[in-house]
């Protein structure tokens, strides 16, 4: 078992101690969010929390009206966090961090005191299973954990129970060539840790199903329901002998009912309840409601069933699963403990919201989502923004905040093909380029009014457009660049006066490879300049012929290298700067040579429309790279980065920036916080404070018997508190780099390290 005690960079508490939020907003339309697992503070009125699509835990103050980033993971940690629910007696919240492939699945305790993970139980340690299939946290002590468990998607399932929070465990039952049925669901009653329930599914050859009883933690077991398929349980919080049952997926080989049991578990009954016929036919969930336990609410495919009576009367809602703004398969819900009369369902498409008890639903707008696609920018006239969402894109009138959309895919539906890639064009507003792929081939179209209408430009077996460019002196004519996965390229041109019929031709390269970056010299006609692969290459006669200038390149190697981006510096127009894999190049002399301004990954780059010598670089997640922005004021002299923890940890691989005098705003996005925003400030002062950041200070001996030492190369700490786990000032010193900690006991302890010039930072120290 890990015990990993994580800071959360986002709002660290610590006795009054407020560390600073990202400056990173979320800022993509409310129309496409997607959020799960809501669930309510029992003792804060107002306060919820939630999961996002994949690497973050949220939290609402204002009954779910706004959201922002409570806790977050890095996306090569984390695929998804689920089952998020309150433990620790109302004071952590408990959750599955599941990460597809790695095996390195772990349910974790996050202290709401601290906003730091206190404890990651593992699978059993001599156990290969890599996935928690489901858990159940004792509401008595917490170290009592029953949990089920699966290899990858075979055919072994176990389940495990403990006593002492995971350090030690008994293999309570397993799937295996004697008894092949999988564990749905597990749960401990809450007032007897040795009285545990597995649900079982659907058996490989048809019913098996039935829920396993036992009363001595999982030493021998008593079938009920027998060839019932059965998933979710919940004991009545008035009577312990009172318990539902839900049906499973069975594909209609059992009936579908809710089952109740008035003695324990010991007799069960079928609750006279006639449900509707749609596809799984299945129960989802049971809850009652903790304000008032005579309301029971049932969710089911497409049905909400309610008792206002304690399950004496029932009442049915049935929905339409077409419409993806109503219900549709609730996965929970939380009640609100101090309104009776609300509550959060969650549901597949999106979470819902009822001031009735759930009689009615609304959907709970947000807007935090999965970006697909690209993100791009049109200058021209009205400053326009595009961005892309469920396969399809969103257009902002950034002058009036005005929205529309287009080929908007919608959920439920799916595609085998990536996000179709869109461009901008620089020189005529409203007119945009989509590229899309199909069984049939692939087409680059264009749009004159922001992609509501498209007309065809060409098809092409290609599977990529990596880059767009107008000619100056006949915007008529746009040269786009086309690769394969193979690695070889096209560079096509194409005149688009008439939409109705556009002329496309194929212009010859010097060798293949792919083409990221097209520049027309706009003092200079048919004067154009390509990256290719890890070289650029001029020509003065719009490519008839070539010529290699690729001086300050060298070092690149054509086989492992690439150049990512191309851009044009508007204030000086002879200089060029392209990012690529090995850093950021620039060229005084339109390309004839270049120099090095960064040896570090960066994908994009931008210079400043607005003032001289500022540039912004973006690098996108990638096997090898964080999502991160990279920042100069000095003409790339020197360079500030912001790291991936100041950006809430996200994964993405669309941004663009649009600059101000002394700020640039860069849009981003993210796998599962939509469209975010941030403003960087590229003002130059008289006397900047250092930047100092968590991952530049050192602490050592760690663990340490005694004496650590902090280490912030220049700066002197002001002083170092010593705080436990529950934000307890344990030691406090000043002007010193070393703090004494041989009269703590052994355990984990945390650091708050202050200096004159920069942000408080906190790190973690253990004593042995």
């Amino acid at each position: 078992m890990k015990n990993k005690l994580t800071l959360l960079f986002l709002a660290l508490l610590f006795s009054g101690i407020q560390f600073a939020f990202s400056q990173a907003v979320a800022v993509g339309s409310s129309d496409y969010g997607r959020i799960f697992d809501i669930t309510y503070d029992a003792t804060v009125e107002n306060k919820l929390y939630a999961t996002s699509l994949y690497n973050h835990i949220l939290v609402s103050h204002d009954n779910g009206e706004n959201w922002e980033v409570l806790y977050s993971m890095s996306v090569h940690d984390v695929t998804k966090f689920m089952e998020l629910r309150l433990a620790n007696n109302n004071t952590a919240l408990s959750f599955i961090k599941y990460n597809q492939g790695s095996g390195d699945n772990t349910l974790m305790i996050l202290d709401l005191n601290t906003n730091t993970i206190i404890n990651e139980i593992e699978i059993p340690f001599a156990s290969s299973d890599k996935y928690i299939q489901s858990y159940s946290i004792s509401p008595q002590d917490s170290n009592v954990i029953l949990m089920s468990t699966r290899i990858d998607f075979g055919t072994i399932h176990n389940t495990y129970y403990t006593t002492d929070g995971g350090q030690n465990w008994d293999l309570v039952y397993t799937k295996s060539a004697n008894d092949e049925v999988a564990i749905n669901n597990v749960i401990i009653d809450p007032n007897d840790t040795e009285h545990l329930f597995l649900s079982r599914g659907l058996g490989p050859n048809g019913v098996d199903g039935g829920l396993f009883i036992s009363t001595d933690g999982g030493q021998s077991w008593t079938e009920k329901l027998v060839g019932v398929p059965v998933d979710p349980v919940v004991f009545s919080p008035q009577n312990n002998d009172v318990i539902y049952v839900g049906s499973g997926i069975s594909f209609g080989s059992a009936d579908e009912n809710l089952y109740r049991s008035v003695d324990g578990g010991e007799n069960w009954q079928a609750v006279p309840i006639t449900w509707t016929s749609e596809q799984l036919d299945n129960i989802t969930h049971i809850a009652f409601n903790p304000a008032n336990n005579n309301h029971i609410i049932v969710l089911e495919e497409n049905e909400i069933v309610i008792s206002f009576d304690n399950g004496i009367s029932w009442s049915n809602y049935i929905y339409d699963t077409s419409n993806v703004h109503s219900y549709y398969y609730g996965t929970n819900l939380s009640f609100n403990p101090f309104d009776q009369n609300e509550v959060f369902i969650n549901s597949d498409y999106h979470p819902l919201f009822s001031e009735d008890g759930g009689t009615t639903v609304t959907w709970s707008k947000n807007n935090f989502y999965l970006s697909t696609g690209s993100i791009v920018y049109d200058p021209n006239g009205e400053e326009h923004l595009y961005y892309g969402v469920q396969y399809g894109y969103v257009h902002r009138n950034l002058s009036t905040g005005d929205e529309d959309n287009f080929d908007i895919l919608p959920l439920g539906w799916f595609t085998q093909s990536d996000a179709p890639r869109l461009f901008a064009d620089k020189m005529i507003s409203g007119r945009v380029y989509f590229f899309s792929k199909g069984w049939f081939g692939s087409n680059l179209e264009v749009s004159v009014d922001h992609g509501q209408t498209k007309f065809p430009m060409f098809s092409t077996f290609m599977n990529s457009v990596d880059a767009v460019a107008t000619d100056p002196f006949d915007p008529s004519v746009v040269w786009s660049s086309l690769s394969n996965f193979g690695g070889s390229s096209e560079l096509k041109k194409s005149d688009v006066s008439d939409l109705n019929n556009v002329n496309t031709t194929t212009i010859s390269l010097p060798e293949s490879g792919i083409i990221n970056g097209i520049h027309f010299d706009s003092l200079n006609p048919g004067h154009v300049l390509i990256t290719l692969g890890t070289k650029v290459y001029k020509t003065t006669d719009y490519g008839v012929t070539w010529e290699l200038s690729n001086q300050g390149l060298e070092l690149m190697d054509p086989n492992n290298d690439l150049i990512m981006s191309l851009d044009a510096n508007p204030f000086n127009s002879d200089q060029l700067t392209i990012a690529s894999n090995r850093g950021i190049f620039t060229s005084l002399d339109r390309g004839d040579t270049w120099a090095q301004l960064s040896s570090d990954i960066v994908h994009q780059v931008y210079h400043s429309t607005a003032t001289d010598g500022h540039m912004v670089g973006m690098v996108h997640t990638s096997q090898v790279s964080d999502f991160e922005l990279v920042f100069s004021k000095d003409a790339g002299q020197t360079w500030e980065r912001i790291e991936n923890q100041e950006l809430f940890q996200i994964g993405g691989s669309a941004s663009v920036v649009i600059f101000s005098d002394n700020s640039a705003e860069v849009y981003m996005g993210s796998i599962d916080l939509g469209l975010l925003k941030y403003t960087i400030d590229l003002e130059v002062l008289g006397t900047e404070l250092p930047v100092i950041t968590e991952r530049m200070v050192k602490v050592f001996p760690n663990p340490t018997a005694n004496v650590v030492t902090v280490n912030m190369g220049a700066e002197q700490p002001e002083s170092i508190t010593v705080l436990d786990v529950t934000g307890q000032q344990l030691i406090e010193v000043f002007n010193t780099s070393e703090v004494d900690l041989s009269e703590l006991a052994s355990g984990v302890y945390f650091l708050n390290i202050k200096t004159d010039t920069a942000q408080p930072i906190v790190k973690r120290v253990i004593k042995n």
